[in-house]
């Protein structure tokens, strides 16, 4: 009896054994094939290698994790758990990325004079913005980030370490142009946003020329800033003030997508996939509003629970009897709520972390789908910067009175 226990043991634990293998072997082929189903048969790939997303733009791609030049720790503001992943990070979870290298730099703080976050180009602010504001520090555009990945790749691929299976770029920038543009005279702005969209492109066909041939790259669309927390804080200003700043932000936010779009869909560099985050923004304010008036629309939006409680006031936010606006220079004053999970926004400028997950995962099934918004022809596009001619200005038209 002892004897048949034993077998029955041994034969137990050969089971378990082969089980576990099988297992831990099914799970290895399955990451790989999630790597790989979704590469197109253009890309070169090799037996070894990464799976890389390299990241630009401003505080809504930084995760705070830098491979050059990092910032002084005083300029930074230590990143709070419950604010959860940026949306590259959960691109990068959705397509199983082995690395995401980020290049994008929020606003600094504690820098004594007045900044603002990252634009496409900081000549281009600088010029257009002179004389009409003080002197305003806005650093590490678009220009500067590629330079530094271009710099900081070269150290890569001389060490051995640059055999990747696939790389996607992301480029988002637009929120700070919007908001600093807006203010100004609107042919002066919509000239800036020409040059800007005209500047993103150029340094996009200069990664394209770097890397020898067509590139994969997310350029998403820019979120409505009238909505943002942070221009609902204008409402201080006059009634008329504010819904002429917001008439006018509203005009330009539609300049610059259109802008972009079209951009996007003559260039030839590569594969650009574009996610609309207004849209996804807009469906979760739309579900939150109808479920709370207890009606829903013809698709059934507005009978389940919406993932969001509060659509309008951010997590944080200044305690009362604070008049200062900017939630960066009152830090000490700042208050937190009870779930953040709850709140469509972080703060007056940002959105939560499960607002992020939502773009990233909307952003994998543009890619994983190969959902691109242009041909993708292989090799670098003319450089639109140069060849750009006069009548290719957008001809969007204000409304009579404006």
């Amino acid at each position: 009896m002892r004897v048949i226990t034993r077998l029955h043991a041994c034969f137990a634990a050969a089971i378990v054994l082969v089980l576990y293998f099988s297992y831990t072997r099914a799970s290895s082929h399955l990451q790989d094939r999630i790597h790989h189903a979704w590469t197109p048969a253009t890309t070169s790939s090799t037996s070894s290698g990464s799976h890389r997303l390299v990241v630009f733009g401003d505080d809504w791609s930084d995760n705070g994790e830098y491979r050059v030049s990092p910032p002084p720790k005083s300029t930074t503001r230590n990143r709070d758990p419950d604010r959860g992943d940026m949306w590259t990070e959960a691109l990068c979870k959705e397509l199983a990325c082995d690395s995401l290298e980020n290049f994008a730099r929020s606003i600094p703080t504690n820098v004594g004079i007045t900044t603002i976050g990252s634009v496409v180009d900081s000549d281009i602010f600088a010029n257009v913005t002179a004389g009409t504001r003080n002197e305003t520090l806005a650093l590490f555009d678009f220009r500067t980030q590629v330079q530094q990945f271009i710099e900081f790749d070269k150290t890569r691929q001389v060490s051995g370490d640059g055999d990747d299976k696939w790389t996607i770029f992301t480029v988002f920038f637009g929120i700070w142009d919007l908001l600093e543009y807006s203010v100004l005279d609107k042919s002066d702005a919509m000239h800036a946003m020409d040059r800007s969209v005209e500047e993103l492109f150029h340094n996009l066909n200069l990664l394209a020329d770097y890397t020898g041939g067509s590139i994969r790259a997310v350029i998403p669309k820019v979120v409505d800033v009238t909505f943002l927390p942070r221009f609902q804080m204008r409402k201080n200003k006059s009634d008329v003030v504010f819904a002429h700043d917001q008439h006018q932000s509203v005009f330009l936010w539609t300049y610059w997508n259109t802008a972009l779009s079209q951009a996007a869909a003559e260039w030839k560099g590569g594969d650009i996939y574009m996610p609309d985050l207004n849209s996804i923004v807009m469906d979760q304010v739309r579900e939150q509003q109808l479920y709370s008036k207890q009606i829903s629309d013809a698709a059934g939006i507005g009978k389940q629970i919406p993932l969001f409680d509060e659509v309008v006031q951010p997590c944080l936010s200044l305690k009362a009897g604070n008049g200062d606006t900017d939630l960066q220079a009152a830090a000490a004053d700042v208050e937190k709520c009870f779930d953040p999970a709850r709140h469509l926004f972080w703060d007056s400028m940002h959105l939560s972390g499960p607002a992020h997950e939502l773009i990233g995962k909307a952003t994998a099934l543009l890619v994983t789908g190969n959902t691109t918004v242009n041909h993708g022809q292989a090799g670098s596009a003319p450089d639109q910067k140069n060849d750009k001619k006069e009548d290719a200005r957008f001809k969007l038209k204000f409304p009579p009175g404006y």
